[in-house]
């Protein structure tokens, strides 16, 4: 990026329709929350921040819209496990706190390695992966979050 630092984008803000459903979803999974007050909430994660506001107030403040068109996949966030078997106990953990696995852990579709999709209350999606310690995006999370290697599989 020539003279320009690579930005620090590490906070993932969630327009949400319902922020007191949605932070009871993710400190069901054992999430620790750094900031709450009526309409915001932020967790603490492993490099970055999960913010929960709502969805209209985030469409006033950036000046759009809000996103009516639920049901599909828009993106998703993925959470890089440490190991092969934590993709499952993820997975499980989510379905526990509420969330609605879409894809149960297995052989990722692109990738060497094991993977799982789940969905929050509202129908916001993550992946939980786990990649081969030669993956070079893996590589590139676990370097951006300050973190050492891959451990091996396990």
């Amino acid at each position: 990026m020539g003279d320009i630092q690579a930005p620090l984008a590490n906070t993932f803000t969630l327009g949400v329709r319902d922020v007191v459903r949605e932070r009871k979803f993710y400190r069901d999974l054992g999430w620790e929350l750094a900031f709450d007050s009526d309409d915001f909430a932020v967790f603490e994660l492993r490099g970055s921040l999960l913010a929960l506001f709502p969805v209209n107030e985030l469409a006033r403040d950036g000046q759009v819209p809000p996103d009516a068109g639920r049901g599909g996949i828009g993106f998703s966030i993925i959470i890089n496990a440490d190991a092969a078997g934590d993709v499952d106990r993820f997975a499980e953990a989510a379905r526990k706190a509420g969330g609605t696995v879409t894809k149960e852990p297995g052989d990722a579709l692109f990738f060497e390695g094991r993977n799982a999709y789940f969905a929050d209350p509202e129908g916001n999606h993550w992946e939980v992966a786990w990649a081969a310690r030669d993956n070079p995006v893996s590589a590139a999370a676990r370097r951006a979050a300050g973190l050492p290697a891959a451990p091996r599989a396990a």
